[in-house]
C-alpha cells in the first residue's frame, strides 16, 4: 500500500498517486518465467491534506508487456504504486516535538532540533540542543560568563534538580564540538538521538511535568498546592 508519513502534514497516512514513471527496466528470470523488474517514481498526493510527496522504490517483478521507460496513468500507475517496494520518500517527512507545555521560545529550537534530525543533519541537533539549554538559562533569569556557569547557576538558584543539571552538562559536553567548529568527528545518527533523549528530561523538568501536574488538578477541580 502506498503509505507513508506526510512531509507536510506530519500524518501517517495513504497517498493517491497522481503522475508516475518507470526506469531502469530489465528482464529477469525466475524459475523459467520472464519478469521485469526496475525502478518506478511517483508523485502521490496525501490524503489528508492533498499536498504532493514523491515516492521512489522498486517495481514489483512481474510480466510488462514493455521494458522501456513507461510515463504511467490511471489503473496501471495505481496498480504499479500500490505494489512497489522499498519506497523511498521526498521531502524526507518532519519528526513532530511533542511541545505540549514549553514556552513558545523554548519549543521553536526543541522542535527545529527534530526538523534537523529528520534531514540528517546531526550537526544541527547537537547546536540547536545546545541551544534549548542556552534560552532555558535565558528566560529563566540565569546568566553566567558562559554554558557551563549558566547551567550550575540553574541548579543552584533551582531552576534544575541536581540530577537534571549534570544531565544539561552532558548536553552541554556533546554539543561544544560542533559549536567550536571541530571537524574531525561528526555526530552519528545515535548521537543525536541520545542527546534529542537528554534535551526532552530536561524540558520535562523545567517545564513539563509542573504545568502537567497542575493541568490535571485543575481540570478536576482539586487544589493546587
Amino acid at each position: 500500500m502506498l503509505s507513508h508519513r506526510c512531509a507536510f502534514c506530519g500524518n501517517q497516512t495513504h497517498f493517491t498517486a497522481r503522475f508516475g514513471r518507470t526506469w531502469d527496466l530489465d528482464t529477469e528470470i525466475f524459475d523459467g518465467r520472464t519478469y521485469q523488474v526496475g525502478k518506478i517514481s511517483v508523485a502521490a498526493t496525501c490524503d489528508a491534506c492533498q499536498e504532493f510527496n514523491v515516492a521512489t522504490g522498486d517495481l514489483l517483478p512481474m510480466y510488462r508487456s514493455t521494458n522501456v521507460t513507461e510515463y504511467l496513468s490511471g489503473d496501471k500507475l495505481r496498480e504499479e504504486a500500490e505494489s512497489m517496494t522499498n519506497a523511498s520518500w521526498s521531502p524526507p517527512s518532519m519528526v513532530q516535538a511533542d511541545t505540549e507545555y514549553i514556552p513558545q521560545e523554548i519549543a521553536g529550537f526543541f522542535q527545529e532540533a527534530h526538523d534537523a534530525f529528520s534531514v540528517g543533519a546531526f550537526r544541527g541537533v547537537l547546536l540547536l540542543c545546545r541551544s534549548v539549554i542556552e534560552a532555558t538559562a535565558k528566560i529563566n533569569g540565569i546568566n553566567g560568563a558562559n554554558l557551563l556557569q549558566k547551567i550550575d547557576n540553574m541548579e543552584e538558584q533551582k531552576v534544575v534538580r541536581p540530577g537534571t543539571k549534570d544531565i544539561a552538562h552532558a548536553i552541554r559536553v556533546l554539543g561544544n564540538d560542533m559549536a567550536h567548529g571541530d571537524l574531525d568527528d561528526p555526530p552519528s545518527k545515535e548521537d543525536a538521538e541520545d542527546v534529542l533523549k537528554l534535551v526532552r528530561l530536561v524540558l520535562d523538568d523545567v517545564y513539563v511535568a509542573d504545568a502537567m501536574r497542575r493541568d490535571i488538578l485543575t481540570r478536576r477541580g482539586k487544589p493546587i498546592e
